[in-house]
Formats: structure tokens, C-alpha cells, sequence
């Protein structure tokens, strides 16, 4: 086999800027296959993922007036109070706000969540740590509050939201009475407020009592939205798949010119290599040995392509913004775009070594000695 392999390698370097050329076709049609790929799983995923969400409503809050922003907050906890009643308590809040401390020479990131304690089942007069409490409770105190280790499972079907999934590792949980000292730090990107439609009676005019309010108390410099995360997916979802569809169009016809370019360039080599193929078979060697010899040269020169085209393709998906996403999905690398570019390695180099086996098979040694 290492023979076959060593064997494969040489041809290979033998025709090494065709080889280069055929290569690089490649690694261009298998990246843009993998990324586009890539985003439609992670699009998929997230539309499968707010369809299961328990909770279908959101707040929006965009600033508009620069000048004023830093001057006044978005929400207040009388805000959040005054809609707790509108919403007759069917209101899910919390403020997940980022936090930077130095102690000790080390540096420390966690967040802060701002919660209802009341919806949480949480006891008042503490707050809680995360699981993840490395060095916490030495740089972080808030007010008279006596720190605890937060329960392994703290009604965990809470966290689940439709902007994100809040993992209760590095954070520290304290009332949302609390942001009356802190509020100049909160941004409306903190700030979380969601419902539950099903939940809602006369849902159209509570919602529209909510934004009404909002925009009475802050309306000069925020605006406020409550919108269906799930719908506008559907609603910019389908823009983005027709995006994607282009894109993967386009790794697939680099892919179908790889392929028309390879079977072209073996076709040639076939003839060039007549007499060889024929010295082989008529020195001993078997069908099933030149196979594997024709296999090794196009599989090598497909993998090569291929690993890279794949490292490329997964690179571009988790560090190139190409602004074709939604702005909050998140694209990542999926198994399925990897399992499709070893299916097409595979397809092209199986095609590719058959049609030349092929040729051999039909005919003659004698003829292949003679180059017919």
C-alpha cells in the first residue's frame, strides 16, 4: 500500500502545476460548499430553536437621541413594577449585565444578573453564586447581602429565553431591586423582558398599553418594540436562504468544474499512460493493483483540496462576517457540512479513478502495449 501511495505521490509531483491548479479549484469549490453550508445549519437550528421557545415575545429598545442617552436610562424598576401590573405579572425580566474586576494580579469576568427573586422562587436578603465561582467571593460583595452558593438546579426552564440561554456558571444573581444603584451602567442590550402569548389575556391591547407607557416615560430618546422573534426570523429567514442557496450554488459549480476538469486532464493522462498500464499488466500486476494506483492519485489530489477547502470553509464561518446573517445568529460549524464534503470527495474521486479503470477493463494488454 505505501508503495501504491509513494507511486501516487510522484505522478502527482510529475504534473505538480496541473496538480496545483486542479487543487486549488477545489479547495475553492469545498470552503464555499462547507460555509454555505455552515450558515444554513446554524439558520435552521436557530428557527427550530424559537419555535420550542416557551416564551415568543420580546422587547426592543433602540436609542435615537445620542446626546441624551448617557444622561437617562431605558427601564427603571418602577418601569419594570407598572408593567408587571399591565401585564397582570406575566412579565419575565432580567438584566444580564457584564462585569470586569482586578484582584489579586488576576483578572475576572462574570455577569450579573439582575432577577426577579419573587418569579425565580429565590430567598430574599441573599444573592447567588454561580457554579463556576473561582475566586468570586473574594472581589465581589453587594451591599449587606450575605453571598450563598447558588443550587445546582435553579428553576432551570427559566433561563431559557428567546435572545439567549443564560448558563449559570461564571454569574452572580441578585435582586433586580438592585439596579436602582447601578442603573447608569445598564444598556437596553442588557436589558431582557419577555412574555408568553398564550399566557396574555387581550394580548393586542396589553402589548400596545406597554409600548405606549415606555414610550410616555422615555420615549424622547429610546424606542420600544415588542415584536415576535420567531416571525421576524421567518421574515428575514427566507432573504437569507436565498442568499445562501447563491452561495452554495456557486461551490457547487466550482465542485462540477473540478470534477469536468479532472475527468478531462485523466483522460489525457490515460492516454499518455497506455503503454505503462500495459508494461504493469503484462509483468503480473492485476486490474484490482492499477485500480488502486489510479485511486491513490485522484484521492490524494482531491484530499489535499478537500482538508483544506474544509479548514478554509470552517475558518470563514467562525471569523469572517460576510453580513449575509441575521445580526443575533450565531454561525457555526455544523457535522453535516463535514460529512457532505468527504460524501463529495469521495463521489468525485470514485467517478474520476472508475471512468479511467473503465477504459483499462475494455481493453486488451496487447492493445494497451500497442497505445490503441
Amino acid at each position: 500500500m505505501s508503495y501504491i501511495i509513494r507511486r501516487a505521490w510522484q505522478r502527482l509531483k510529475w504534473n505538480k502545476w496541473i496538480s496545483i491548479l486542479m487543487i486549488i479549484e477545489m479547495i475553492l469549490g469545498m470552503s464555499v460548499l462547507v460555509y454555505a453550508m455552515n450558515m444554513y445549519s446554524s439558520l435552521v437550528k436557530e428557527e427550530r430553536r424559537r419555535a420550542n421557545q416557551s416564551r415568543d415575545l420580546c422587547l426592543e429598545i433602540s436609542g435615537f437621541n445620542e446626546k441624551m442617552l448617557s444622561e437617562t436610562v431605558a427601564l427603571t424598576i418602577q418601569d419594570y413594577e407598572k408593567i408587571q401590573k399591565i401585564s397582570s405579572g406575566k412579565t419575565f425580566f432580567y438584566i444580564a449585565l457584564p462585569e470586569f474586576y482586578v484582584a489579586n494580579d488576576k483578572n475576572y469576568e462574570f455577569t450579573m444578573i439582575l432577577a426577579d427573586y419573587d418569579k425565580l422562587g429565590l430567598k430574599k436578603g441573599y444573592c447567588y453564586w454561580g457554579s463556576n465561582k473561582e475566586s468570586i467571593e473574594d472581589i465581589f460583595t453587594i451591599s449587606e447581602m450575605v453571598p450563598r452558593k447558588m443550587p445546582t438546579r435553579i428553576n432551570e426552564q427559566s433561563w431559557k429565553t428567546e435572545v439567549e440561554n443564560i448558563e449559570l456558571k461564571n454569574c452572580v444573581i441578585v435582586p433586580v431591586e438592585y439596579m436602582e444603584q447601578i442603573e447608569q451602567k445598564i444598556e437596553p442590550a442588557y436589558i431582557h423582558m419577555e412574555w408568553n402569548s398564550k399566557e396574555l389575556e387581550n394580548k393586542d391591547q396589553m402589548l400596545k398599553n406597554i409600548e405606549e407607557y415606555l414610550n410616555k416615560m422615555h420615549g424622547e430618546v429610546y424606542s420600544y418594540r415588542i415584536y415576535s422573534p420567531e416571525i421576524d426570523l421567518k421574515n428575514n429567514g427566507y432573504k437569507v436562504k436565498q442568499s445562501i442557496r447563491v452561495i452554495m450554488q456557486a461551490g457547487i459549480l466550482f465542485l462540477i468544474a473540478f470534477l469536468g476538469g479532472m475527468i478531462s486532464i485523466f483522460e489525457l493522462l490515460f492516454n499518455h499512460r497506455k503503454k505503462a498500464y500495459g508494461i504493469s499488466l503484462a509483468c503480473g500486476a492485476d486490474y484490482r493493483t492499477v485500480f488502486y494506483e489510479m485511486f491513490a492519485e485522484v484521492a490524494l489530489l482531491n484530499g489535499i483540496g478537500m482538508f483544506i477547502g474544509i479548514g478554509i470553509g470552517y475558518i470563514v464561518t467562525y471569523f469572517v462576517d460576510m453580513g449575509i446573517m441575521i445580526g443575533y445568529i450565531k454561525v457555526e460549524g455544523s457535522i453535516v457540512s463535514f460529512i457532505a464534503s468527504i460524501s463529495v470527495y469521495l463521489l468525485i474521486t470514485i467517478i474520476v479513478s472508475g471512468k479511467s479503470y473503465i477504459k483499462i477493463k475494455q481493453r486488451k494488454v496487447i492493445e494497451l502495449l500497442n497505445g490503441d
